[in-house]
């Protein structure tokens, strides 16, 4: 069973970029090639170290195990070439928003993310588009190749049946709950002071009273940037939002921009250099404070949100629907994905500390007094919770985790078609591997015997 297929690799971004290289001074060498593909020895230590760090016990055999999905990786990239199966790069966009929009969030804000990994939040989506962007390949490979896999309920019932009564796994408590989150704006005078005052930034710059690097040290709000007197370093297009990359692109180097808006307030920039899809520019941001006046007009609102689901005359989703400004749960009624399964079920350990307490004094049903939270970006919001589900510890059941039971019985099923696909591609295709490797208990023949053995 593939075991570092896609469960694992869509989350496998952000947690290897702080993973520890091993001891020693060896230099980088390719340890394996499949087809056009190469494996190169940092690979497979960092997979090692992600799995170490994990908790898992790392023998030969283990380390041999993670080769082999590398190997299973490139040889779907390989065939992904011969078959011109491409990704579209607004959906790498996207994973890559995603990705970092999570860890920010588990790490405290964009701040915190920065200083963990030693990167600006534009060096980490830059540096690792073209992982990400294999990534989705191999995601998209392994979804052509078991895109007829399907399980009934009787096979799900076959499945469940043949584990041994010790082998049932023990479910953590889970929760199911939704949001609604209010984000308080500026009011209309304080949009129009920083406007203003970043008009006349751009002004000075453009007169060549100041320099930009000056003004993004001293005024710039970009925490990333500002330390490096604005310059983002050279990025791709699609890194940065739509209206940034807009503006980058329509400036010959050395020009000032306009200002212009985007979702994280004012900007204007200076092109250092453009090469083709990927530029370098320096630039400043002013964001419009919020005051204590916006925060609680929000609160406010959502106080009396609250009374109307206590008192039964609205609907959670609905109002979530209508109210709520986060974007990934809005159009679901509030309700919150795991991204990690995508699925509403939350172990109650994978939970943040203040949404943990929150929901663990509430009842199935109840709604939470509005709380202010800090926004991955450091702004204040509030937001109300309602417990929608909540599950105590127990063995899995086909009553209560069918749907988990179910993707188990899948998960196999396409564990033997994948088995079956890397088996009848093998014979085709380039395949040659480190000698050091040669002994390990691979599932597939990855070592080919020598013509004429």
């Amino acid at each position: 069973m593939w075991k570092g297929s896609l469960n694992n690799a869509l989350f496998l971004l952000l947690p290897l970029m702080g993973a520890a290289q091993p001891q020693g001074t060896l230099i980088d060498r390719t340890i394996a090639v499949v087809g056009r593909e190469a494996i190169l020895h940092s690979q497979l230590s960092v997979r090692v170290e992600q799995a170490r760090q994990g908790g898992a016990p790392m023998d030969m055999a283990a380390v041999c195990g993670e080769l082999e999905d590398l190997l299973y990786e490139k040889l779907l990239l390989e065939q992904a070439a011969i078959d011109s199966v491409v990704v579209e790069q607004a959906q790498v966009d996207a994973e890559l928003d995603r990705r970092v929009r999570y860890f920010s969030a588990q790490l405290g804000g964009d701040e915190k993310l920065e200083k963990f990994y030693g990167k600006t939040i534009t060096e980490i989506r830059a540096e690792f588009r073209e992982q990400v962007e294999d990534q989705l390949l191999v995601q998209n490979m392994q979804q052509r190749i078991t895109a007829d896999v399907r399980v009934t309920p009787k096979d799900v019932q076959r499945f469940y049946n043949a584990i041994p009564a010790d082998s049932v796994p023990l479910i953590n408590a889970e929760v199911e709950y939704a949001v609604i989150l209010r984000e308080p704006k500026a009011d209309e005078a304080e949009e129009r002071r920083v406007r203003r005052k970043i008009e006349e930034y751009r002004e000075s710059v453009q007169k060549g009273e100041k320099e930009i690097c000056i003004v993004a040290m001293l005024y710039s709000e970009d925490p990333g940037s500002a330390k490096d007197c604005g310059e983002l370093g050279l990025v791709s297009l699609g890194t940065m939002v739509p209206e940034f990359d807009a503006v980058a692109m329509s400036l010959k180097d050395g020009e000032v921009s306009q200002v212009f808006k985007t979702q994280y307030g004012y900007h204007f920039m200076q092109m250092v250099e453009r090469r083709g899809e990927y530029y370098n520019a320096r630039h400043v941001l002013m964001r419009p404070q919020v005051g204590s006046v916006e925060l609680q007009r929000e609160r406010t609102l959502l106080d009396s949100l609250v009374r109307l689901v206590r008192s039964g005359k609205e609907q959670f989703a609905a109002l979530a629907s209508t109210y709520s400004g986060d974007a990934e749960s809005k159009d679901l009624g509030g309700l919150v994905i795991e991204p990690n399964a995508n699925s509403p079920r939350w172990d109650m350990s994978a939970l943040d500390q203040q949404t943990f307490f929150v929901l663990d004094k509430l009842k199935p049903g109840e709604v939470s007094e509005p709380q202010l939270v800090v926004m991955p970006d450091g702004s204040k919001a509030y937001r109300v919770l309602q417990l929608i589900s909540h599950t105590p510890p127990h063995r899995a059941s086909l009553k209560d985790d069918y749907r988990m039971v179910q993707q188990a019985a899948e998960g196999k099923m396409r564990a033997a078609t994948v088995d079956e696909w890397v088996g009848s591609h093998l014979d085709a295709t380039y395949v040659r591997l480190n000698e050091d490797y040669h002994q390990c208990p691979f599932t597939h023949p990855w070592v080919k015997a020598p013509a004429g053995e």
